[in-house]
């Protein structure tokens, strides 16, 4: 028997409006569309080591499957590249960028380059939480943490770290400063020019000096952060908050290295629409998350270690929300270090 014409245009009205009902929106939105993703630093970099791994699953995590496209924008310490992904790019989930931790102490600082507000960017999520440790070497390798605030050491320095950490935390470094890269202090201490180093970036101290901590030339000291690094904290390395008295300075040390914690982390710009956000966001976690994902990133010894935007965010505040007093200590001795 024959449907009657009528009833059969009602069942492919049905079915239509059902498919469209089911259709994911976030699926047919990004489906053969290209995301970029911006890098505030040059090609080679810890930034864009990190993005361009990110990139290669991020896609698999999006409905729709959009391809991730790398654009490095150095300049300005990370500023230009925020600027830009702030105020120059269309909210529409389709530019992204890794934005150097920085940023926030350059809208702390009040720097008249700064063009956009560190709390209104989209946070998707960080890649990798940072501590930064002393390591020791030569005549300084038996020194305990204590002995670093009571003894001069000689120490190599590419960053502010130790001058920071000299005034405020009240270690005695005698700093040797105009090293290109932590590559040069470490040539540094295997010729015995210098016996120490800080400020190095444990994940990257974790790979490039494994070789050094092997053959035993130097040691891991001190852990430099707001919270105990995990890895460290295995290997039982003491922490320096534990060892600083309460008071301004070491709340304004707080300030400082509260941005080590969200030491890659991932956004776009304000008004990205909501569902997209979310899509993104899920699609961040379930990269960082995946099996695959874990096991090529400890091939090449890249630090992953997951940090949720609401966490960005809270880190952001305690910096942004600090007593106008602790703001302005932290300020002025960044501007004292050369920030």
């Amino acid at each position: 028997m024959k449907m009657p014409f009528s009833r059969l245009c009602a069942s492919v009205v049905i079915f239509l409006g059902a498919t469209v009902a089911h259709a994911d929106p976030i699926a047919e939105f990004y489906r053969g569309k290209q995301v970029s993703m911006i890098v505030p630093a040059g090609v080679g970099g810890g930034y864009d080591l990190y993005t361009r791994f990110l990139a290669r699953f991020y896609g698999k995590f999006i409905p729709g499957n959009p391809t991730f496209v790398i654009r490095n924008m150095p300049g300005a310490s990370g500023i230009t590249a925020a600027n830009n992904i702030y105020s120059l790019t269309a909210p529409d989930g389709l530019t992204l960028g890794i934005f150097q931790n920085t940023i926030t102490l350059n809208q702390l600082a009040a720097m008249p380059s700064v063009k956009f507000d560190v709390q209104k960017i989209s946070w998707i999520g960080n890649m990798a939480t940072a501590s930064t440790i002393c390591a020791l070497s030569g005549p300084a390798r038996e020194a305990n943490a204590q002995e670093l605030f009571q003894r001069e050491f000689l120490i190599g320095a590419t960053n502010m770290i130790p001058a920071l950490m000299n005034s405020l935390a009240g270690t005695k470094f005698k700093i040797v400063s105009g090293y290109v890269s932590m590559s040069n202090v470490q040539l540094a201490i295997e010729n015995g020019e210098v016996h120490g180093l800080c400020g190095w970036s444990w994940d990257g101290a974790r790979v490039n000096g494994r070789d050094m901590f092997k053959r035993d030339i130097a040691r891991v000291a001190l852990d430099v952060a707001i919270q105990p690094q995990p890895e460290l904290q295995q290997m039982n390395i003491p922490f320096m908050m534990d060892m600083i008295p309460e008071g301004d300075n070491k709340e304004a040390l707080k300030v400082i290295l509260s941005t080590q914690v969200y030491n890659r982390p991932f956004g776009g710009p304000p008004g990205i629409p909501a569902d997209r956000l979310a899509s993104l966001r899920k699609g961040f976690a379930d990269a960082l998350n995946d099996a695959e994902f874990k096991t090529e990133a400890d091939k090449i010894g890249l630090d992953v270690s997951y940090l949720p935007p609401e966490k960005i965010l809270e880190l952001i505040k305690l910096a942004l929300g600090a007593p106008k007093r602790i703001q302005a200590k932290a300020v002025e001795e960044l501007n004292k270090a050369g920030f």
